[in-house]
């Protein structure tokens, strides 16, 4: 090679390391925060013994217990719920190993719970997004695919699955149009990371239309549906029995009387500001309603601050974790059917409670959070309430909405809603039933996921 040659293919190599630039700059600043950020992380760690384990796991160093898996990357819980099925397939059906990374302690809690038997999946945390994290992961895992669920979209991950010719995909996307005006700021950045991507596979024609305008290629996008509509749930809970014991109401689902004992109304996924103005709902509701509000946060480090409102409320109630030791108060309103709380401070609980409950509210609507997954108590035949806050399941709330198993409320009709659908078992039924309807309707997603990506991973 001459000196011009080698001189051109210098200019190649450092033009190939600053392109795109966009995905330079945003990994400078990742590295120029970077100290500051990992001293952050010390004392995060130092204060909560529970985001301990896998605490170098952040920042590339994996250990590698399988040969070229499927990486998965699904942010926490409800991403995780949702592609359950997906993994199955992929583990039994294809015969690929798979890789599952998280992003929070309680995804990886319940990836553990879902396939801590199967050697066939491994599980571990996403490093931090930079260069060197990432490098670290790739060469340590050496995937044989990175799918990466719903929204999440790491501009380095991308760029160096990308620089190693690693198939990248976005599987079950999912882009609200709060978040596409959100991404439409950084289009600079985003629109080079979606270019990098084999494909977007994703869950209907609005967002497809988002992420081509953001700058996807039009052909590299495919509206496959949700996979949510394909949701597995998991098997009955060993403790069922402790859970019938506090709730010791009524038989739930009394369709005879219009004014039935023993309710059960179970409130998941509850976000911060959401508890009290359920709590006050449930203690002005008419005498003639009693029965278990059951109270399911969201986030394990709030069950404390939970805990505090139920004991402010007034009520009498318990807590999941102390099923032995139940206060004489419970004991009394469980004996006479008054109104009552139940906290569930355990985790890997909430479908079993949404397998007893007369009436499902699904947290992080009322609160500016996007609202969670009401698909697992739609398929359980429950009817279900939301607040009006529902942006992060926009489609799926609206298909359930218009077949008449959502009930939309707010703050100011939580009380008239509630009543009125706690008073009425015929309107529960039917809102039941018509969710239950939807989903079994919509199923399918799944199996054209698997078609497209066996394609794939056949030329991996």
């Amino acid at each position: 090679m001459g000196r011009h040659d080698k001189f051109e293919h210098l200019v190649y190599q450092i033009k190939g390391y600053f392109k795109p630039v966009p995905v330079f700059v945003y990994t400078l600043l990742c590295y120029l925060l970077l100290p500051f950020g990992f001293m952050a992380h010390l004392v995060f760690v130092w204060r909560r013994a529970e985001f301990r384990p896998g605490f170098w796991q952040r920042y590339g160093l994996l250990t590698a217990v399988q040969t070229r898996p499927v990486l998965v990357h699904a942010a926490s819980v409800g991403e995780l719920n949702a592609i359950v099925p997906l993994i199955e397939q992929l583990v039994n059906e294809l015969k690929y190993p798979v890789l599952v990374t998280t992003t929070s302690v309680t995804g990886q809690a319940r990836c553990q719970q879902l396939f801590g038997h199967n050697e066939q999946v491994s599980h571990a945390f996403l490093p931090l997004d930079i260069g060197l994290a990432n490098r670290m992961l790739l060469h340590r895992v050496n995937p044989r695919a990175v799918l990466l669920v719903e929204t999440e979209l790491w501009p380095n991950l991308i760029t160096q699955c990308c620089r190693r010719q690693v198939p990248t995909m976005l599987i079950n996307g999912r882009l609200s149009a709060r978040s596409a005006r959100g991404y439409q700021r950084f289009k600079w950045l985003v629109g080079p990371m979606l270019r990098q991507l084999n494909q977007l596979l994703v869950q209907d024609q609005q967002t497809a239309d988002r992420f081509v305008t953001l700058g996807a290629k039009q052909d590299s996008v495919t509206v496959l549906g949700s996979l949510k509509y394909d949701l597995v749930l998991p098997p009955e809970a060993d403790n069922s029995t402790d859970i019938e014991r506090l709730l010791a109401a009524a038989p739930a689902g009394n369709l005879v009387d219009d004014v039935a004992g023993g309710l059960r109304w179970v409130c998941g996924s509850t976000r911060s500001g959401e508890e009290p103005a359920l709590l006050q709902a449930w203690a002005r509701l008419p005498a003639t309603i009693s029965g278990t509000l059951v109270l399911v946060p969201r986030h394990p480090q709030r069950f404390e601050e939970v805990a505090d409102l139920c004991q402010q409320s007034g009520l009498p109630w318990a807590r999941q974790s102390q099923s032995q030791q139940l206060s004489d108060a419970y004991k009394a309103a469980q004996k006479d059917d008054k109104k009552r709380v139940l906290l569930v401070d355990s985790m890997g609980l909430l479908v079993d409670y949404y397998r007893r409950a007369d009436l499902v509210f699904v947290g992080g609507s009322l609160a500016a959070t996007g609202g969670h997954n009401p698909l697992e108590a739609a398929v359980l035949g429950k009817p279900v309430m939301m607040g009006p806050n529902c942006f992060n399941f926009a489609q799926v709330c609206d298909q359930l909405e218009q077949v008449g198993g959502l009930k939309i409320t707010c703050y100011k009709d939580l009380l008239e809603d509630i009543t009125l659908l706690l008073t009425n078992a015929q309107l529960r039924h039917k809102m039941g039933a018509a969710g239950q309807a939807l989903v079994q309707a919509k199923k399918g997603a799944l199996e054209r996921h698997i078609a497209v990506l066996t394609s794939c991973l056949l030329n991996a």
